[in-house]
């Protein structure tokens, strides 16, 4: 099975630059929520005790994360050509606290992949994907290379009128905030900032624009608690079953939980694991399935994510809307024999930084 996706699927909506502001906090976005329009804006929104958010600037290619929430080479009502999404980032060195990140974008089709990742194992609620990226001889320019010689454009950014967020709690009172169009893309006014957690599981978070270049649309998902680690191992190695737990959700069902774990980025991607379970409190990723993935390739800085998510879609004349409210945690984990940095200080033993795949070597 094949699933056309773009490198490392980090969200075209929100792998722009996104300035966020709060103390000591910051994160990489890997959400698998869906895709939007390549120039996506980035989005700022305060977080923890009322800090001020910064706003967002337009940018960011068509790169995409999660699983089956990239840019599709397919055109049709059912594919996803916007995302507003809605996440509680949490500060791994302090899960009391965290930042809230608001953005959206709706285009008129959706994000094409410049990856085409192929599921190589299935264990459980689990996939093994590797990549590959399509070659076109002559170039793409400003469009993206999609197949074999075949180029695609990136879509355009529409405006959907006046958009309209409530039951995320903003600094000061109230739990309705009106986003702000710029360049076609969504965000909150600047100087808006949230209580943190922004919500509360089980809330009413509605999303209602009033019509532009589409007609009007509704969405509406329930808030979740923040998510958190509660694992305490997190050393990868061959054979070796990985363990991921947190505190589970009073009703499993009623939102899912998705698992990335990335440990090649940094030095050209070889192959990726992503999971999506009931929210239960527990995943194990076989022995198996662990030693398949170290076996692609490993870099510096190898992570694991975890996502708890809540969705609802609409449909628009190009293909679907999608709402994402989510809580989003990462952490760094170890792999057997290989030690990262960022410079030869980093390194034991005399070793030597080595600045391809940040690893000592």
């Amino acid at each position: 099975m094949t699933i056309p996706q773009p490198l490392r699927k980090f969200s075209g909506l929100v792998s722009a630059a996104l300035a966020f502001t709060l103390a000591g906090c910051s994160s990489n976005d890997d959400s698998p929520g869906g895709g939007g329009t390549a120039g996506s804006a980035g989005s700022s929104n305060a977080a923890g005790s009322g800090n001020t958010a910064g706003s967002g600037n337009t940018a960011g290619s068509g790169n995409t994360a999660g699983s089956g929430n990239a840019g599709s080479n397919q055109t049709g009502p059912d594919e996803i050509v916007g995302t507003f999404q809605v996440q509680a980032l949490v500060d791994e060195m302090d899960a009391t606290t965290g930042m809230t990140k608001v953005v959206g974008q709706v285009g008129d089709g959706p994000i094409p992949a410049n990856v085409v990742w192929t599921v190589t194992k299935t264990d459980g609620a689990c996939v093994l994907e590797t990549p590959a990226a399509p070659f076109c001889e002559e170039g793409c320019g400003a469009e993206v290379c999609v197949g074999e010689n075949e180029c695609q454009p990136y879509p355009a950014g529409h405006s959907v009128g006046s958009v309209t967020l409530s039951g995320v709690n903003v600094t000061g009172g109230g739990a309705s905030v009106m986003l702000k169009e710029i360049a076609k893309a969504y965000q909150p006014p600047a100087g808006t900032s949230f209580v943190y957690p922004p919500f509360a599981a089980g809330d009413d978070i509605k999303l209602e624009a009033t019509g532009g270049d589409y007609a009007a649309f509704d969405l509406a998902a329930k808030g979740v608690d923040p998510i958190t680690f509660t694992s305490t191992d997190f050393e990868l190695d061959e054979g070796k079953p990985f363990v991921i737990t947190w505190d589970a959700a009073a009703d499993p069902k009623a939102s899912e939980v998705y698992v990335k774990i990335d440990i090649s980025h940094h030095g050209g991607i070889r192959g990726m694991i992503e999971c999506h379970s009931d929210d239960t409190g527990s995943l194990t990723i076989s022995g198996e399935t662990m030693t398949e993935l170290i076996g692609l390739g490993v870099a510096g800085f190898p992570s694991v994510v975890l996502m708890r998510q809540s969705l609802d879609t609409a449909q628009i004349a190009p293909g679907r809307v999608r709402l994402e409210v989510s809580s989003r945690a990462e952490r760094y984990v170890t792999v057997a024999g290989v030690e990262s940095c960022t410079v030869d200080e980093d390194c034991s033993d005399g070793k030597t930084c080595r600045t391809t795949d940040s690893t000592c070597q």
